[in-house]
């Protein structure tokens, strides 16, 4: 149970946000409230689509106190994968800063100041594996994302775990990613509200979002300069973002101490650089079957070029080349039974370690995993490229960079760049913006006797992204730039 030691710090800030502060015993007693209010609820499921904000936060713990289960929304989803998860989730209550965006409900009383109570029919009743508390849907990698079950127990062991290792009491942390993001859900929460600290959240809006794209950095330096954190947790493309701001002359805060980095693949040299900028960066790694965050460097124990040490957790062990965990796991998959209760997770990662340093080499399936930390399946762009028709071979990549890009084989010479700016449009239609398409380049045909082709005709994806980087660098030269 989070918030279990308020009382020793009941005159501390626990959050700090545009619509106030409130100290622990604050925050303790908005907890209560909500939770009172949810237990007079018929509703066992809610899901939670807002902003960073502390109502989400409180949200968030009251459904824990009030034992109802919580599926955060991630603000990135497209229109369809919204529905799929309410759908699969059985929903029958939604708490929500965007009442607009929800079909079939309507607006009943809540004790939220900034936030909609919606109630939902539902007629589904999901499959969810006994003592789970959130539901977690991964980024994507198709059409349909996955729910990953979690009890509370598992998260707040992974938020423990974090504390011992990080020895920062009183942390003061500024959230930077959404709250629906499980990462920093455990360890930008309730690691700094378990050990005393002060969580800084702040919206969208003053961090320069829009959607899944950070469209105005100045806002976020801005946003940072003035929050004076400790500790802040990136991706890899926000990290690329504060080394570029530091070489025009953006100074960190100096309070800054710790800033973990993680969620995709981080681009050799870039620690290097963002270290030679003052900027106190450590790698980890983790997945949301794993309860987040599994293996972190630490100041005084660290291998840059590493994922870092288990953080004891979980037991990590090495099968055939690939990462196998087992200990604080997953409860299995939203309705798909046959996962339930697994003992181990496969996590698809070729992993080496080396003096309890952990190294991971890559995936061991076809998933572009984007330097934002997007999950998706380039398979599922693909199809819907050659649906149309233009193309008779087709290539999307994407991977630790931060959006997807295609290679594009014109069917004939008649296919014109209008013709194909026409149908990615439309195809970006149907992607939620995390996947969507932003530049492309044709190559004539792909040479049948290059070595690029399994016996049955299949493109070997990995072989080609290596034939054709060059080609590739220059499609994301200009973001770059």
């Amino acid at each position: 149970m989070m918030l279990q030691h308020w009382q020793q710090w009941p005159h501390r800030v626990a959050l700090e946000s545009r619509s106030g502060n409130l100290t622990y015993a604050e925050l303790n007693e908005r907890v209560n409230q909500v939770a009172d209010w949810l237990t007079t609820q018929p509703a066992q499921r809610l899901a939670l689509l807002a902003e960073n904000s502390a109502e989400w936060i409180i949200c968030d713990l009251a459904c824990q106190r009030a034992n109802k289960l919580l599926v955060p929304v991630p603000p990135y989803f497209s229109t369809s994968q919204r529905q799929h998860l309410l759908a699969e989730a059985g929903i029958e209550l939604i708490i929500t800063d965007q009442p607009a965006l929800i079909d079939d409900s309507h607006i009943t009383t809540s004790p939220f100041n900034l936030l909609y109570a919606l109630l939902r029919d539902n007629s589904e009743i999901p499959e969810i594996p006994t003592g789970t508390g959130k539901v977690t849907f991964t980024s994507g990698s198709t059409g349909n994302p996955k729910g990953v079950c979690l009890s509370n127990a598992s998260q707040a062991r992974v938020a423990a775990s974090l504390d011992a290792a990080l020895a920062m009491p009183y942390v003061r942390h500024q959230c930077l990613l959404p709250l629906a993001t499980l990462l920093e859900n455990i360890a930008g929460v309730y690691a700094p509200l378990n050990c005393g600290g002060t969580v800084v959240v702040c919206g969208s809006e003053e961090l320069g979002f829009s959607g899944a794209r950070l469209t105005d950095p100045a806002a976020m330096l801005s946003a940072i300069s003035k929050a004076q954190p400790e500790s802040l947790i990136l991706v890899p493309e926000l990290l690329f973002m504060l080394v570029t701001a530091c070489s025009n002359g953006w100074q960190p805060p100096k309070s800054l101490q710790f800033i973990a980095v993680g969620g995709a693949h981080v681009p050799a040299g870039l620690i290097a650089k963002a270290r030679e900028a003052g900027l106190p960066v450590y790698q980890g790694y983790g997945l949301s079957e794993c309860v987040s965050v599994n293996t972190l460097n630490l100041p005084g124990a660290e291998n840059p070029d590493s994922v870092g040490r288990s953080l004891g957790h979980n037991t990590l062990t090495i099968e055939n080349g690939e990462l196998v965990a087992s200990g604080t796991i997953f409860l299995g998959y939203l309705n798909q039974p046959q996962s339930f209760y697994p003992t181990v997770v496969k996590t698809g990662d070729l992993v080496s370690e080396e003096d309890g340093y952990y190294y991971v080499a890559g995936r061991r399936k076809n998933l572009i995993i984007t330097s934002l930390g997007r999950n998706i399946s380039p398979e599922w762009i693909e199809s819907l490229l050659l649906a149309g028709g233009l193309f008779s071979q087709v290539l999307v990549v994407g991977e630790a960079r931060p959006h997807c890009a295609a290679l594009l084989v014109p069917r004939h010479r008649g296919v014109t760049a209008q013709m194909i700016e026409q149908h990615l449009a439309a195809v970006n239609q149907q992607l939620p913006d995390y996947a969507r398409l932003q530049a492309w380049q044709t190559l004539p045909e792909i040479a049948a006797d290059a070595g690029l082709f399994t016996a049955n005709g299949k493109l070997k994806r990995q072989q080609a992204v290596t034939h054709f980087q060059t080609v590739i660098d220059t499609m994301y030269t200009p973001a770059v730039a």
